[in-house]
């Protein structure tokens, strides 16, 4: 994947605001291209794996071999993504045992096993298909020693056995890999630090420490040159984007924090995710390290980010981001997104390009100071918030055409208490711990290399396991290919190493002083390389079998007390003690002993005897006093009287405390406290209920007549209708069915209809038009009617109408509607609403509307009036003139 960053620019004159930085990312590769050829560059074992799978039979059972590869795990230079492969049913519900299948797995592989017997845990070739295997080796990214993939033999529907084939050198490459771990461990001392302090200790390390390789991505030979893992990282000090983030989230594993490999195919690349005080975060240590290799050089842009301002990042200089991000590898919590900001700004990593380095409880870091030609190098304690500012300086980092690179070019590095930083012109050193910080030249190019004006010493840091630094013209340090060797780059700046033992290879150790059982010995350590020195201390021998000494009494027995005897080991000096039994008193000789407590009328006493020898005791009891004429109290009621029981009151002797007990008299009810009642006899609508009622004082009883049912009233409404009066009333509960009433002006109401409960409605087709109506609906249940309502209305019947062309226009005509005063024509086409177009008298019975369009469809309706009465509308009647 393209990753670019802009050049850095000189400036001519005095400094411009644009702060250009970056060394260009050329590539930042997943390599899938170069899976395929892993095993083939390693030069390791390989196994002679059909590609089918082979099916032996037999009477018994059927068994199978089948083979996965390895190709997409992460140390193989994939992007570790499992793609599940769904086969039906089975796949969906497989239920093999995922943790015991990890803990085999894992266990024989750090045992060198060849064959793992996995039967019995339900794993299934569908589970294969699906990863179980791979996401296991994906999650151990300490796993280097695996060649090609694996075979496994199935046995009826389930695996029971794995097989898995070796690297010929694995072995000497693993016991490297560990031992770099263990130098990791003894460089960052992870104690007391605060989670972010723990991954920016590791993302300092790894950008620092490795270089991205970027030759072997050129040259095809990354997975020759363990460029895809954790061997790469930190053996050779080299590899691609898998190495960075397998190394990182084995460590901050190790550190026991939640964290993932996040990879994504639309840039062909992997990172890490971490969650920080509940919260995920992105690191992308590969893009954090420049390329070609700066020593010293370490970027923060990618570090401790939400994934929308990684995605940003990587779309300011990208055609493509990485929305299709898939989370390879997990431990611990399950990612669920990463949204939070805090550490994007307002720390002291922020802004910082060069490594940062760690010292009991301070980070050390250089920095731009006042001006861009400017530096301090910074003390700061995260764990306060305060930086101390060491030391300052100026630094112009010139051109050959006499201009300059404006910013901070100059590099630390931290050795014990030294702290070595560079200048355009000079490599120094200072003491971190001296009060009085002055700085000492070690190296000055100008006059040790004769160095010209324009070229600077540019980088300063641990290149492939050396403290190198770098002479150029220029910050964009590169390296060009070799016209005459294809696979050969050339540097384009001059390299020098910096004479320093950055990891010590300590010898065997010689014993200075012995051990013994009583006090600790120590061992001399020597570093081949360097020759700095070291102690340890030996702990003092285990004496496994103490030779005890004959004793000395230290506190003798008495009768009253135990003795102590003290024994010392004549090997070690180690003590124990033992107890001495009291002395034996055969024969007690008791006092005459003390009450310890006066006999009372409700209680015996007790008299306490002492032996004058031993000091044991006894206790005899004293019997009570006894109460010849009881002295009764006043009473308490234990048991209040009620109107319903009676009482008791509680009588005691003051003298002897004996009890008697009376019973107090039942309570008189004087006046009645009635409870709601209870129906004994509910109401109907023809005859009346019984409700009874208790007192809640006495528990006296009284009956009440409940009034018969009442029907609810119903309220009637009319409505015109064409031909007809339509009658609308409200339910009335409990009715059986509706009487319906209709009654002239002059005349009485008759029941016209009777319908049954469930009908709220009735059309009275036999009105007459001219005449007004009055109705009344009665709802009944049995011989009880409701209250009611009248409703009048005024029936006029709806117009009979016909219509016809003329010249004219359209004609309409229609029948008279008896006690109609005047007729309302209305009018519409298809797409309209109805509006009047004329009124005409009750005598005038058609009308020509003239204003009707040829070829235009008409609607007509006509309605007869009576004042505020109206008819209902006549039927709707279509015409296209």
């Amino acid at each position: 994947m393209i990753k670019k960053r802009e050049s850095y620019r000189a400036v001519a004159g005095s400094i411009r605001s644009e702060w250009l930085r970056g060394l260009s990312r050329k590539i930042c590769i997943g390599a899938l291209a170069f899976s395929a050829a892993v095993v083939l560059l390693t030069g390791g074992k390989v196994e002679a794996y059909a590609s089918d799978q082979t099916r032996v039979s037999s009477d018994e059972s059927q068994v199978t071999i089948g083979y996965d590869d390895l190709d997409d795990t992460l140390q193989k230079g994939g992007l570790g993504v499992v793609v599940e492969q769904q086969h039906g049913v089975a796949a969906l519900a497989s239920t093999y045992d995922a943790t015991a299948l990890e803990k085999l797995i894992v266990e024989g592989i750090k045992a060198w096993q060849t064959n793992i017997d996995v039967s019995g845990l339900g794993l299934t070739s569908d589970d294969i298909d699906n990863g179980a295997v791979r996401s296991i080796i994906n999650s151990h990214p300490e796993f280097i020693s695996l060649s090609g993939g694996y075979r496994y033999w199935t046995s009826g529907s389930t695996i029971t056995q794995i097989e898995f084939a070796y690297l010929t050198n694995a072995k000497e490459e693993q016991q490297e890999l560990d031992a770099a771990l263990q130098e990791v461990k003894s460089k960052i001392d992870i104690s007391g630090m605060t989670d972010e302090e723990i991954v920016l200790a590791y993302h300092e390390y790894l950008t620092s420490t490795v270089a991205y390789a970027y030759e072997d991505y050129f040259n095809g030979t990354i997975a020759a040159n363990h460029g895809y893992d954790m061997y790469g990282a930190l053996v050779k000090h080299s590899c691609v984007c898998q190495g960075y983030a397998e190394t990182m989230f084995y460590l901050l594993r190790e550190a026991g924090l939640s964290c993932a490999v996040a990879s994504s195919e639309n840039i062909n690349h992997a990172w890490n995710i971490v969650k920080i005080h509940g919260k995920w975060y992105h690191i992308d240590a590969t893009w954090d390290d420049p390329v070609w290799d700066m020593p010293g050089r370490s970027y923060h842009d990618y570090f401790l980010v939400s994934f929308d301002t990684m995605n940003k990042n990587t779309l300011t200089n990208h055609t493509k981001d990485r929305t299709d991000m898939v989370v390879s590898a997990q431990w611990g919590d399950t990612y669920t997104t990463a949204v939070d900001t805090t550490y994007e700004s307002g720390k002291f990593w922020n802004g910082i390009e060069k490594a940062i380095f760690y010292k009991d409880g301070y980070w050390y870091s250089i920095s731009e100071g006042s001006s861009k030609t400017s530096f301090n190098i910074n003390k700061y304690q995260y764990s306060t918030n305060i930086n101390k500012v060491l030391y300052s300086g100026t630094a112009k980092w010139t051109t050959p055409s006499g201009g300059y690179y404006p910013g901070v070019y100059s590099s630390i590095y931290l050795r014990g208490d030294n702290l070595y930083f560079t200048t355009p012109d000079s490599l120094n050193k200072i003491d971190i711990t001296s009060t009085n910080v002055i700085p000492t030249e070690l190296i000055n190019i100008r006059t040790q290399y004769n160095s010209s004006t324009g070229n600077n010493l540019y980088a300063f840091g641990e290149q492939y396991g050396k403290l190198v630094y770098f002479i150029t013209d220029s910050p964009n340090i590169k390296k060009t290919k070799d016209s005459s060797n294809s696979s050969k780059y050339n540097k384009e700046y001059a390299e020098y190493t910096f004479e320093m033992c950055i990891s010590h290879k300590w010898d065997a150790g010689v014993v200075t002083k012995e051990p013994t059982y009583t006090s600790t010995g120590t061992k001399k350590y020597t570093c081949i390389n360097c020759g700095e020195t070291k102690i340890e201390t030996i702990a003092k021998l285990v004496c496994t079998s103490h030779v005890w000494d004959s004793g000395k009494v230290v506190t003798a027995p008495t009768y009253k007390t135990e003795g102590i005897k003290k024994y010392t080991c004549k090997n070690c000096g180690t003590t124990k003690t033992e107890t001495i039994a009291k002395l034996v008193c055969t024969k007690h000789a008791w006092d005459a002993g003390v009450v310890t407590k006066q006999p009372t009328y409700k209680t015996e006493g007790t008299r306490k005897y002492t032996c004058t020898n031993c000091g044991e005791t006894k206790t005899e009891t004293i019997a009570r006093l006894v109460c010849t004429n009881h002295a009764w109290d006043a009473g308490v009621v234990t048991k209040q009287p009620t109107y319903k029981t009676e009482g008791t009151r509680k009588y005691t002797c003051t003298n002897c405390g004996e009890t008697k007990t009376e019973t107090i008299a039942k309570l008189a009810c004087t006046t009645h406290a009635w409870d709601n009642g209870t129906v004994t006899k509910k109401a109907t609508y023809t005859a009346t209920g019984v409700r009874k009622y208790t007192c809640k004082t006495c528990g006296a009883a009284k009956q009440v007549t409940i009034a018969k049912l009442k029907l609810t009233k119903v309220t009637v409404k009319a409505a015109q209708q064409t031909s007809a009066v339509k009658l609308t009333w409200n339910r009335s509960a409990g009715a059986s069915g509706y009487k319906i009433y209709r009654r002239t002006a002059k005349g009485r109401y008759v029941c016209i209809k009777t319908v049954k409960s469930g009908t709220t409605s009735y059309v009275d087709k036999t009105v007459k038009s001219g005449n007004r109506y009055y109705y009344c609906v009665k709802a009944y249940n049995g011989n009880v009617l409701s209250g009611y309502t009248e409703a009048s209305i005024l029936y006029i019947k709806a117009p009979v109408v016909t219509v016809r062309k003329s010249a004219q226009g359209v004609k309409l005509s229609w029948k008279k509607s008896a006690g109609a005063k005047k007729y309302i024509v209305y009018r519409k086409t298809p797409t309209g609403k109805y509006r009047a177009v004329k009124t005409v008298t009750a005598k005038t019975l058609s009308w020509t509307d003239k204003t009707a369009k040829k070829g235009q469809t008409y609607y007509y309706i006509v309605k007869a009036v009576n004042n505020k009465t109206y008819s209902a509308a006549s039927p709707q009647k279509r015409i296209k003139r």
